[in-house]
């Protein structure tokens, strides 16, 4: 009986410094300021969650961490990511993190053609979120 009562009462110790933890598992977007408008090659798509990813490679050959939107949403908004492919050329909107190799991506372009737009869950787009709007 005592233990079981200690497993229970280290379980819930567990739990409780476990949990806190959790809250910081999922970013906000203050850390992504700077706009960015630039044409990267894709070099690897992770069309998985918590958001989709694609790593792409700038002119100098740096590597980015283009964040889009989670994959429910972007798959109730139309994409799938089907019209890209590794070694595709885009133009990236966003912003870039003030320390990581990482954009937050507004739009996508491929030639002239928008083929994607960052969406929250009630459809607006995230630059009808900012004061400082992009060129999407």
């Amino acid at each position: 009986m005592m233990l079981r009562y200690r497993l229970f009462v280290f379980s819930l110790a567990i739990l409780v410094l476990i949990l806190p933890l959790s809250s910081f598992s999922h970013h906000g977007w203050s850390y992504y300021r700077d706009n960015i408008e630039e044409n990267m090659k894709i070099i690897d798509l992770r069309l998985r969650n918590p958001h989709d990813q694609l790593l792409a490679e700038d002119k100098s050959g740096k590597e980015w961490n283009l964040l889009l939107a989670p994959p429910s949403r972007n798959r109730r908004f139309g994409f799938d990511g089907s019209n890209i492919e590794v070694g595709d050329e885009l133009k990236i909107v966003g912003e870039k993190h003030i320390s990581k190799n990482e954009i937050k991506v507004h739009c996508l372009f491929k030639g002239d053609e928008k083929i994607y737009t960052y969406r929250y869950p009630g459809g607006r787009t995230s630059y009808e979120f900012m004061r400082n709007k992009p060129n999407c």
